[in-house]
């Protein structure tokens, strides 16, 4: 299995494959779509996002970290996911992995907005995700991402 690790907040619940950059935006022309495993899997992690706290799902992104070559039941026990969950989300494209990454910023933006800052803040000089706290053009691109992922989310999931 794919390194499962999260590429926007890889210290939270979603683990997604290493390969989900935040450089690989979707693309405008082609639509988010989510598949009825990833609404699954998305509502799972909303409703584990809406009742966690963030020092909670920050402990458990670091566990996921620092066991990013588990196999998928060992993710699940430390993620608290289900074994489904794990799944889906481990055989995630490149591409799906940044829709799905938005998705989950969305959720963190909603339910832990200063979670959201802080891992910008700390893997932007990793070169995992950009550091775009202080510049408000980047703040706008990537809110108005995370805003269609999560209308796509809504719309699809809900």
């Amino acid at each position: 299995m794919r390194h499962i690790v999260s590429s926007l907040a890889i210290c939270a619940l979603s683990a997604l494959p290493a390969a989900a950059q935040f450089a690989t935006l979707p693309s405008p022309s082609s639509p988010m779509v989510f598949s009825p495993a990833q609404c699954g899997a998305l509502q799972e992690i909303q409703g584990a996002v809406a009742t966690r706290s963030a020092a909670e799902i920050e402990r458990i992104g670091a566990a996921m970290e620092a066991n990013q070559n588990a196999d998928p039941a060992d993710v699940a026990r430390i993620s608290g996911l289900s074994l489904p969950t794990v799944t889906t989300i481990g055989r995630l494209s490149q591409q799906e992995g940044m829709v799905f990454s938005l998705t989950f910023g969305s959720m963190l933006r909603h339910y832990h907005p200063d979670l959201l800052t802080k891992v910008l803040r700390e893997r932007g000089p990793l070169g995992q995700v950009p550091d775009v706290t202080n510049n408000p053009f980047g703040m706008a691109l990537l809110d108005g991402l995370m805003t269609s992922a999560q209308e796509a989310y809504l719309s699809q999931c809900g």
